[in-house]
């Protein structure tokens, strides 16, 4: 039996019998699954519950708890014995302490903390039988950052020096537990700067994330209460067993207590335990359209070409790109891995140089999951060098300047969970920063400066780097280590070993780059003949412009678009950046220097003979009718 009792609650027991204080910290809001008192089944319980059962095996009398939320205190009485209670103890539950006759200037909030300190002074030397008394808040009586005045100072005072004071109750069992004061804060620096610690009074018990067994326990609890509240019936035990696996594999790092929350959501919904899945995802994220349950997502996703993505020029990279989103349209993202199925949905690292479509490609795949009008939530990580940076994306920490304006990155999530996240030029980044990259890869969540958890599970991160392009021991002004010219496949060997070297060498994070797996692919030059498409591109959007703002039917002579041509692949080293760039300089500006001096009237067509470059610039001969 003592297999079902976690080692925090075996270490509360013994502390009963050794320290006169004992706080918690750490996970003390969840719910715990222990033995029920008969029989074998597991039953949920919270913390004051916990420590009440362990008191009640050590043979304490009674569990006095300060509410103070209704400024009382209450008393359970752990034994039928009707014993006597500490004085000051038996007025605080019999009298109103806010309206108590006898009330001093100090206010409500002193005159109860002044019974509180009578009650804990009397508790902890009431020699009769163990007693004990819980503060189930103790951070709120006052501040970490603050000196308390007052009766909460006294208080405080009063906790430090009774804890040297304090004996075991004497009684006939071989080791007798001493009344024993509990205190219980999230962490530890939360509590009053008053708060004495010491080693041998006070004994720190840390309540640890729910492990897998607990949340095993809170999902088999969770499919049966789903099952009894939802008129499904009974199932039998390899049925329950099956849907609780599937529940603890798709909430891990959730409390049981979430677990728990998550057959609530069932029920309300009307889903069955077959889809607790579905249920943990609107628990995570709340009740948003799931485009990967949409039927017609998936079929776009395993009919998608790469002209679906809007690349040119890039059919391998896009090709291997839809690939991994396959995985996530059935399902199946992390599927190999036992250690954590709720990582993002999808994952890129696009290598290349600059102007091959890296950029394009994140938006292609924004707009093929999320529609037509997504767009990607883009990090530009060259702005993220400094250390500090990483206050920038979760959030500084609580103490600190912005601390309540949160984190770029964790706001961006937490508003739309379902997200194409592109951090560009990741290679710039501060080092510190992939740590945060690992945690999300791994588990799909982050904490932010607040405290609260960030789900990325239904998120698709995209990473963009040159890593390789450039020669790294090139003086400044050397010529570019590669050109279209060179072979694609020893560019993109190469790029794949910058990629590698990068984490395990210069960063030191050879386990991020494992886990971004088969994410990493490498996009080639633009080549030549890949310019006329990229060219007819650049022009229509011209065209568009043209006509939705001036009202003018533009055309592009063959001559002119010959001239634009011999223009972009004297540019084809940047790309389609390159061949945009000769767009703008050889046919918009003489266009926009035209449209400004000789206005067109509406609905006039306007061809573009002839671009010819003279002392002035470009300049477009122009046919008007």
């Amino acid at each position: 039996m003592s297999a079902d009792i976690p080692a925090w609650v075996r270490e509360l027991e013994l502390s009963l019998v050794t320290h006169p204080q004992i706080l918690f910290v750490g996970n003390v809001r969840d719910r715990y699954f222990l033995p029920a008192e008969t029989g074998s089944a597991l039953v949920p319980l919270d913390l004051p519950q916990v420590v009440e059962r362990a008191c009640r095996r050590r043979g304490f009398v009674a569990l006095a708890v300060f509410d103070i939320a209704r400024d009382r205190m209450d008393v359970w009485r752990l034994c039928d014995d009707d014993l006597p209670l500490p004085e000051a103890l038996r007025e605080f539950i019999t009298e109103d302490a806010l309206s108590a006759p006898g009330r001093d200037s100090g206010g409500p909030d002193d005159l109860v903390l002044r019974r509180t300190r009578r009650v804990l002074r009397e508790i902890v030397l009431f020699r009769t039988a163990p007693i004990g008394l819980l503060f189930p808040f103790a951070a709120r009586l006052g501040s970490p950052r603050a000196e308390l005045t007052g009766e909460g100072k006294l208080l405080m005072a009063a906790a430090e020096a009774l804890a040297h004071e304090a004996r075991p109750v004497p009684g006939s069992a071989p080791v007798m537990p001493y009344n024993t004061v509990f205190w219980v804060a999230e962490r530890q620096e939360q509590l009053p700067v008053e708060f004495a610690i010491s080693p041998r009074t006070v004994k720190v018990i840390t309540v640890p994330a729910a492990p897998v067994e607990q949340r095993l326990a809170a999902a088999r609890h969770a499919v049966t209460i789903v099952l009894s509240k939802s008129g499904q019936g009974t199932a039998d035990q390899r049925t329950v067993d099956t849907a609780a696996q599937n529940l603890v594999s798709v909430t891990h790092g959730m409390s049981s207590a979430e677990v728990l929350a998550v057959s609530s959501v069932a029920v309300d919904r009307g889903l069955p335990v077959s889809r607790l899945d579905e249920a943990a995802r609107l628990y995570r994220v709340g009740v948003r359209d799931n485009p990967w349950a949409v039927s017609s997502i998936r079929e776009t996703i395993a009919g998608a070409d790469p002209a679906a993505i809007g690349v040119i020029g890039q059919d391998r990279a896009v090709r291997k790109a839809i690939e991994i989103f396959m995985r996530s349209a059935a399902g199946l993202t992390g599927a190999q891995s036992s250690s954590s199925p709720n990582r993002p949905r999808g994952v890129l690292f696009l290598a290349g140089p600059t102007g091959v479509g890296k950029t394009e490609l994140a938006k292609g795949v924004a707009r093929l999951i999320f529609g037509r009008d997504a767009e990607p939530v883009r990090f530009d990580m060259s702005e993220f060098q400094q250390e500090h940076a990483r206050e920038r994306l979760v959030g500084a920490p609580p103490g600190y300047v912005g601390f309540d304006a949160g984190g770029e990155l964790t706001n961006a999530v937490r508003s739309n969970p379902m997200s194409v996240l592109l951090f560009d030029e990741i290679d710039k980044a501060h080092e510190r920063l992939f740590d945060l990259f690992l945690q999300v890869l791994e588990d799909g969540r982050l904490t932010d400066g607040r405290g609260s958890t960030v789900y990325f599970t239904e998120s698709v991160l995209i990473f963009t780097s040159n890593l390789g392009v450039a020669d790294p021991m090139a003086p400044p002004g050397a010529p570019p280590r590669f050109t279209y010219r060179d072979d694609p496949a020893e560019v993109r060997r190469v790029l794949q070993q910058s990629f590698e070297s990068f984490f395990d060498n210069k960063i030191g994070r050879p386990e991020l780059r494992n886990r971004l797996g088969d994410a990493f692919i490498a996009l080639d030059f633009i080549q030549p003949e890949i310019v006329p498409a990229l060219l007819e591109k650049a022009l229509s959007s011209v065209v568009r412009r043209m006509d939705v703002v001036h009202r003018v039917r533009l055309e592009i002579g063959q001559a002119a678009r010959r001239t634009l041509y011999d223009k972009a692949i004297e540019n084809l080293s940047h790309g389609g950046r390159g061949v945009n760039n000769a767009v703008e300089t050889t046919l918009i500006n003489p266009l926009s220097e035209m449209v400004l001096r000789q206005p067109p009237a509406p609905d006039e067509t306007w061809r573009v003979d002839q671009l010819v470059v003279g002392a002035q610039g470009w300049q477009a001969e122009v046919t008007r009718c």
